[in-house]
């Protein structure tokens, strides 16, 4: 019995029709950060959540991917 009611709780707490952090219904109108959670249009940004996500670190990846580092050949003197 306690199986179901621990599924049950679980279920409640994912539920995406649910502000993460007001508990407030948003149903189909949620909006999903890069957490993995959904919010509703109050809490959307990252500091009024407490986001997890590192926006910072994504940012230099993306900018170390895109900007490669170039080396020239070493040019033998004479």
């Amino acid at each position: 019995m306690s199986n179901k009611k621990d599924e049950e709780e679980k279920a409640k707490e994912s539920s995406p029709t649910r502000c993460r952090a007001c508990k407030k219904s948003v149903g189909i109108i949620g909006i999903k950060c890069k957490c993995g959670n959904i919010f509703c249009a109050v809490h959307r940004y990252s500091d009024k959540h407490n986001c997890s996500y590192d926006y910072r670190a994504a940012a230099r990846a993306a900018i170390a991917k895109a900007n490669p580092v170039v080396k020239a050949k070493k040019i033998d003197k004479i």
